[in-house]
């Protein structure tokens, strides 16, 4: 089924394969420059992880148990995202192309994917990051020594399984603060959009966290939604900016 999301992500490819094109017509005109080779691949790379994002289906194992779990479908999500992120992840680490956005407030990964975001700031984060809060918020039982309450937040289970002992980086150390309080409230959706980019990969299916399949799947489908809307944005802001 093609999702709003995955729809999105279609469109945001067309306008990439646009900014493409551009390039090229220029580097047909001036020549291949350092800028524009940079330029040329960080795009072609979006347009291709875009493109599988979008397209994928699903995920076909040898062994018939897997292909059998209930977890697959949460499995082609997390790639589904992953891809995604892989494409805006060719944008914001090649300064040729970042640049064009403006300067980020520091040298971190995180500041140079908060500089994009802010730049495409999607209209309905807003009402999705409280669905998110919510989630995060809710209870849920884990299988942890130590707690000091059962059941714990979705938030703090994923806090006890997931966190490393030696927090760094602004992402990290703003989840490791909400986990402490409690409370997810204080996490806005950037943070949570680059909090599930090492969720995805070290947690793997955190429905165990999520207390549920489908709240799971409600919690990925709401940050797949915001990170094609941002994509969609940033590729016609760069088409215009080219």
């Amino acid at each position: 089924m093609i999702t709003p999301h995955r729809k999105t992500l279609l469109q945001a490819r067309k306008v990439y394969s646009q900014c493409a094109s551009k390039v090229e017509k220029t580097i047909q005109n001036q020549g291949l420059t350092p800028l524009l080779s940079t330029q040329i691949i960080g795009i072609g790379i979006a347009t291709e992880w875009i493109r599988r994002a979008a397209e994928m289906d699903s995920i076909h194992y040898i062994g018939k148990n897997l292909n059998k779990a209930k977890s697959s479908d949460l499995f082609v999500e997390l790639l589904r995202f992953n891809f995604s992120w892989f494409a805006l992840n060719a944008i914001f680490t090649r300064n040729e192309l970042l640049s064009l956005f403006g300067t980020p407030s520091g040298n971190s990964e995180y500041s140079a994917f908060h500089l994009l975001y802010t730049n495409a700031m999607p209209t309905n984060a807003a009402v999705r990051l409280q669905e998110l809060h919510l989630l995060l918020n809710a209870p849920t039982s884990t299988r942890m020594p130590n707690t000091t309450s059962n059941p714990v937040s979705t938030l703090e289970a994923i806090g006890l399984r997931y966190l490393p002992i030696n927090i760094r980086g602004t992402a990290a150390k703003a989840i490791q603060q909400a986990v402490l309080a409690k409370n997810a409230n204080s996490l806005d959706m950037p943070t949570l959009l680059y909090g599930f980019r090492n969720w995805s990969v070290h947690g793997n299916a955190l429905q165990g966290c999520f207390g549920s399949h489908p709240g799971f799947y409600e919690y990925t489908r709401l940050l797949q939604e915001t990170l094609a809307d941002v994509h969609y944005d940033i590729s016609n802001k760069l088409s215009n900016l080219l």
